[in-house]
């Protein structure tokens, strides 16, 4: 060779190709392949993608705060009709105009039994089938907008409720069932509170934990209205239009000064069955000019749980903080993270956890970087 043709096969072979097979390894282990760390909750469970590959990883670590069952598997897992119970118990105080919502991932089949009640008149319960980032239309900002008094209808709803006053222990229930809602508005609010910028979140989640907001602790003076419906309430009404599934009020109580006020007499009841799989949020707030209203409220939640079937034992990890899984050559093959949540748990704080994700190199794969690099070298000696 010679001329114009020598001097770009000499750059070829002497700068830019060598610096590609060498910068290349460092960008997949450092960045492409870097250690992963999530932030989940109790009963989340997720598939994990992000970080891993099964040609450049041959070992894939898990390392949690806190105890977690894994499994390597292809594809998803099935759902069964074993179903686990979660209680839990919440209690909270809500000035007037100000809203607390839970929110929960719901697949069709379960059930959600909810029990609550008011110390004061005017607080009500709104539920609304939405997405997974809860939408709340700038209204936990303090935005307001005037627009005429929209009442809405409950759909499927039957209300019977019980007089607190009487010592009775019949089971009053309220029984519902959800329609499809129309695609959501994009002012979006973020599911979770991210304070640590390396904190990811899940690439795919097959269940979810509680979801928790609002805009109650950060209430001020609200301007009384004269208006029969609120623009609190209304701006409520024109966000979530035909998501909403219930809207009402619930009984008060003086009596009602905790959770144990529930379990002895039953103000109230709902019993939803759902039909479909979607993020479910029970909203509370308060239409009561003159006090903080209290809340308290018990959710007990059946939710069906995952089959795990015809899985070898080196491919499964319970209870555990730290797992680690053989990666084959070209598998398929993803890890399952599920935080458990035993039966009956009563759950009053949101807890969540740090998850972290190594992918272990694959020294077979990697070693052809340094050694294409040192046949190049030989190559360009002999030319």
């Amino acid at each position: 060779m010679h001329g114009t043709q020598r001097v770009i096969i000499f750059c070829l072979l002497t700068t830019i190709i060598p610096t590609i097979l060498i910068v290349s390894p460092l960008y997949l282990r450092n960045i492409k392949y870097a250690d992963v760390m999530y932030q989940i909750s109790d009963s989340d469970v997720i598939q994990i993608h992000k970080g891993q590959s099964s040609i450049f990883c041959e070992k894939h670590s898990l390392k949690m705060n806190s105890s977690f069952n894994a499994f390597q598997m292809k594809g998803r897992p099935k759902l069964t009709k074993k179903r686990r119970h979660i209680t839990l118990r919440k209690s909270m105080t809500l000035p007037d105009d100000t809203l607390e919502y839970w929110g929960f991932y719901l697949f069709a089949g379960a059930t959600v039994e909810l029990k609550a009640c008011s110390r004061y008149e005017g607080s009500k319960i709104l539920v609304v089938k939405g997405e997974k980032i809860f939408n709340t239309c700038g209204i936990l900002d303090g935005n307001k907008y005037k627009k005429d008094p929209v009442l809405v209808e409950n759909k499927h709803v039957s209300v019977t409720l019980e007089n607190p006053k009487e010592k009775k222990r019949d089971i009053v229930s309220r029984k519902y069932s959800e329609e499809p809602p129309p695609p959501s508005d994009i002012k979006l609010k973020s599911k979770r509170d991210v304070n640590s910028p390396p904190l990811h979140n899940p690439n795919t989640v097959l269940d979810a934990g509680v979801n928790h907001g609002g805009n109650a602790m950060n209430a001020t003076a609200n301007i009384l209205e004269d208006a029969s419906v609120s623009s609190f309430e209304n701006n409520l009404y024109e966000c979530y239009n035909e998501n909403i599934l219930m809207n009402d009020y619930f009984p008060y109580s003086m009596q009602c000064n905790n959770t144990k006020y529930l379990e002895d007499i039953t103000t109230l009841k709902v019993v939803h069955k759902v039909t479909s799989d979607g993020y479910y949020y029970y909203i509370f707030y308060s239409d009561n000019d003159f006090v903080n209203n209290d809340i308290h409220a018990i959710f007990d939640i059946y939710k069906p749980t995952f089959q795990y079937s015809n899985i070898s034992d080196s491919k499964i990890c319970l209870n555990k903080t730290e797992c680690q899984f053989n990666v084959d050559m070209f598998s398929d093959e993803l890890v399952i993270v599920e935080v458990p949540t035993k039966d009956g748990l009563n759950n009053n704080d949101e807890d969540t956890f740090v998850l972290m994700s190594v992918c272990h190199p694959r020294m077979s794969v990697y070693i052809i970087f340094p050694v294409s690099v040192l046949l190049l070298i030989l190559l360009f000696a002999f030319l």
